[in-house]
């Protein structure tokens, strides 16, 4: 273990002795900074999952060789012994290494097997099946053992699947998204694995992406919107869940990077024709609004419940900038409803003052508790409305140099705030 991790579990049995903190408290800060054990345990799966591949890649290519010469029955032996072979190899090890390797060896026999089954019996079929059913079954096998290296297979091949039938056969694969939502995401909260939630959610993201825009791309800013609130509502619910505190962090990456950029988009001119699209959905459509757009809200009621507790929230850890996130969404979706139809500057004023509201938040948190990586966020955000704005709203030179003048000052005045407040602190310490 690094020293300085070694030094803060130290810290910490020493603290919850003293009554600094509390054993909860103590789960959610060692949940934040992984042991040398997780890290060892990450090489050993990284270096199976290679080995692994390879192997299987090895031993196809092999077989291939020689595939033509060999009967139809003793092709079928061969794909089948393969596959006992290495899972019954796998339930036969103790090392966990090992037998990680030899189930990930038997996933990919059980691909290759799919193609192999299909050309001995000349089965002409539509071909991304053959990747939805090896996903399902890198899947079933996650949730059996359970196996982090079988689900993150598992993504991988649901988004190829899912790839090959929009992109190559222009199907609006409709079952992709649920399919990685109740199979994947959930394992990653059995693991309790960050990995697994990263490549969940980035898998989730892609095959909703992708089938959107078969479907509609009217649909892309409320279904996006509605799924940013839902992660950062879901990220301020679990780091109050003393279970899975370590999963907090990720689903706020995800859903902060995607509200933002999604409420920078709003802050144009020309997204305001998004803003009534859907009350002009049809049927179907309107589903692909409604589902998340009830999850987003449903989730952030629990995420501030009870109201009274607001302040407690806050003090607890949830910024006041998030608090703009169901806003938004509540102003897109009336606006949208109504079909309010604002002219000019007024059909991105509501975005831009939201913009703004959390830029200067994240700034204000930054310089209240000294922590430059909020601070450095807010002059981002602060400064990307600025260029923003220069394009479109500015005609006069004069009002274009003071506003960059103004953000310019600010920046530098934020770089001097935080270089007195380490010099500071470096001569508290001594």
């Amino acid at each position: 273990m690094k020293k300085h991790l070694q030094w803060l579990q130290n810290e910490i049995e020493t603290w919850v002795r003293a009554g600094i903190i509390d054993d909860r408290q103590a789960r959610a800060i060692r949940g934040h900074y992984p042991s040398q054990e997780e890290s060892a345990s990450w090489g050993r799966i990284a270096f199976g999952v290679a080995g692994g591949v390879l192997i299987g890649l090895g031993v196809i290519l092999l077989f291939a060789y020689n595939w033509e010469k060999m009967h139809k029955f003793a092709k079928l032996a061969v794909v089948f012994m393969a596959l006992i072979a290495a899972h019954g190899a796998a339930l036969s090890v103790k090392r966990a290494a090992t037998r990680e390797t030899l189930h990930i060896l038997g996933t990919m026999f059980f691909g290759a097997g799919i193609w192999l089954v299909a050309q001995i019996y000349h089965i002409d079929e539509h071909y991304p099946n053959a990747f939805l059913v090896w996903g399902i079954g890198a899947l079933s096998l996650a949730w059996a053992l359970p196996s982090l290296s079988q689900a993150l297979i598992a993504s991988f091949l649901l988004v190829l699947w899912n790839g090959f039938e929009v992109f190559n056969f222009h199907n609006p694969n409709h079952a992709a998204p649920a399919l990685v939502l109740l199979g994947v995401l959930p394992l990653a909260w059995v693991l309790r694995s960050r990995v697994l939630t990263a490549a969940g959610l980035a898998a989730f993201l892609f095959v909703l992406f992708s089938t959107l825009q078969r479907v509609s791309w009217n649909l892309m800013m409320p279904v996006f919107l509605s799924c940013a609130a839902i992660l950062i509502a879901a990220g301020l619910i679990l780091r109050r869940n003393d279970r899975a505190t370590e999963l907090a962090p990720t689903c706020l990456f995800f859903g902060n990077g995607l509200y933002f950029f999604l409420l920078y988009l709003l802050t144009f001119r020309g997204t305001r024709d998004l803003l009534s699209l859907i009350s002009q959905q049809p049927g179907v459509s309107r589903l692909w609004v409604f589902l998340p757009l009830a999850a987003a809200l449903g989730l952030w009621v629990a995420a501030l419940r009870p109201l009274r507790d607001i302040r407690e929230r806050i003090a607890e850890g949830m910024r006041v900038d998030y608090l703009a996130v169901p806003v938004t969404l509540l102003v897109y979706v009336l606006l949208s409803l109504f079909r309010i139809e604002l002219r000019g500057f007024l059909a991105t004023a509501p975005y831009n003052l939201l913009f703004l509201f959390s830029a200067v938040m994240l700034m204000l948190r930054g310089f209240r508790t000294l922590h430059l990586r909020s601070a450095a966020m807010g002059g981002v955000l602060l400064t990307a409305l600025a260029i923003a704005r220069y394009t479109d709203l500015f005609h006069s030179l004069l009002a274009r140099a003071a506003v960059f003048l103004l953000v310019g000052g600010m920046m530098l005045g934020v770089g001097v705030f935080f270089a007195r407040a380490r010099k500071a602190r470096q001569e508290d310490a001594r």
